[in-house]
């Protein structure tokens, strides 16, 4: 679908939409559009972006994403871009990215028209909530023009118009059942990233300590809003040792994460980190989704995990888990007004 928007300086905007599987491949339109993003000689994503955002270009990715990919054009050049990716079976949660306007074209409405697209796709095909990252007070107005709303630190989120922002959260992922066990997909990136950012438990300050993120009222420190999920699932494809596992309730919404890295060079390949996240209704079933994860971790010969923690409610759920201490790390995490002892936990998978 094309559609063409006249600019306030007279000139006009050809706005592509690429839903799911159209305009795929590798050809010169999407190659136009990958170095347009990646910025070869000017770079400013990581590694792990780029290398999905080429998979997305190519239609090569996981079936379960349903992904919009938006190309604005000015004289058939290419002068702006942005994504949207969700879940093809249940499309409610979102995250928006890659999200990049030529310098020399700034400031004409082309991040803001590619923007309203995007969220008008969405809200059609059920979304209820959308997830995006910007410290960029430009960005921010014009991501507000369009219901994204100042979330959690750099995290803004959009929701369904009509919805409760007080209560949504705590009604989105309510209990619903005990939940099941199942590999993470490319096609949670919303649901993950809506996990993650929760502002509940407030009590577990680190929420991926591999990312660097932490929630320290009021402020998430991460370097971007869906990089710990590109870069969580690229260690996970990297190694078959490389668990990650997600609880889904009844209604089918991620409420639980558990995932695993080991580095691939003997002799520490046997040692993995793991993360966790749990919404607060399912803190009791953590355990669940952990215990899944080091069973696929064991079974492809790793023998020690070890997971940090700061808070007592974090911690407990390791205890649970079977996990030991192996070493506490005074002051390690430096929290901006004060610094918290951060708790080294182990377990032996034999």
């Amino acid at each position: 679908m094309e559609k063409v928007f006249a600019l306030p300086n007279g000139e006009e905007l050809v706005a592509s939409v690429l839903g799911p599987g159209e305009g795929r491949g590798t050809g010169a339109a999407q190659q136009e559009t990958y170095s347009f993003l990646t910025r070869p000689f000017d770079p400013w994503m990581v590694p792990a972006e780029g290398g999905f955002l080429a998979e997305f270009l190519a239609g090569t990715h996981d079936p379960s994403l349903a992904d919009t990919m938006l190309v604005g054009r000015i004289d058939g050049t290419v002068v702006g871009t942005a994504w949207h990716g969700t879940s093809r079976d249940l499309p409610e949660m979102g995250g928006y990215g890659f999200v990049f306007t030529e310098p020399e074209q700034r400031g004409k409405g082309i991040a803001q028209r590619l923007t309203e697209l995007s969220i008008q796709g969405f809200w059609k095909v059920g979304g209820q909530v959308s997830y995006l990252g910007t410290v960029n007070p430009v960005a921010q107005h014009i991501y507000e023009k369009h219901g994204y709303r100042h979330y959690n630190g750099l995290t803004y989120r959009a929701l369904r118009p009509g919805t409760d922002a007080d209560t949504f959260d705590e009604e989105f992922f309510g209990r619903a059942g005990d939940g099941a066990v199942r590999d993470m997909r490319m096609g949670d990136i919303g649901a993950y990233t809506g996990l993650v950012m929760l502002l509940e438990p407030a009590e577990w300050l680190v929420r991926d300590f591999t990312e660097a993120m932490f929630y320290a009222p009021p402020a998430v420190q991460a370097s971007g809003c869906l990089r710990p999920f590109f870069n969580s699932m690229t260690r996970h494809t990297a190694s078959e040792a490389n668990a990650w596992k997600v609880l889904i309730n009844d209604l089918g919404r991620m409420v639980a994460s558990a995932n695993l890295w080991a580095p691939g060079h003997a002799p520490v390949r046997a040692n993995a980190t793991m993360e966790f996240q749990a919404a607060p209704a399912y803190v009791d079933r953590a355990g669940a989704v952990i215990e899944a994860a080091l069973k696929h971790a064991a079974a492809h010969d790793v023998r020690a995990v070890r997971a940090c923690g700061v808070s007592d409610g974090r911690l407990a759920v390791l205890r649970e888990a079977g996990f030991v201490e192996e070493v506490v790390q005074p002051a390690a995490l430096d929290l901006g007004e004060g610094r918290a002892d951060v708790t080294v936990m182990r377990r032996d998978l034999g």
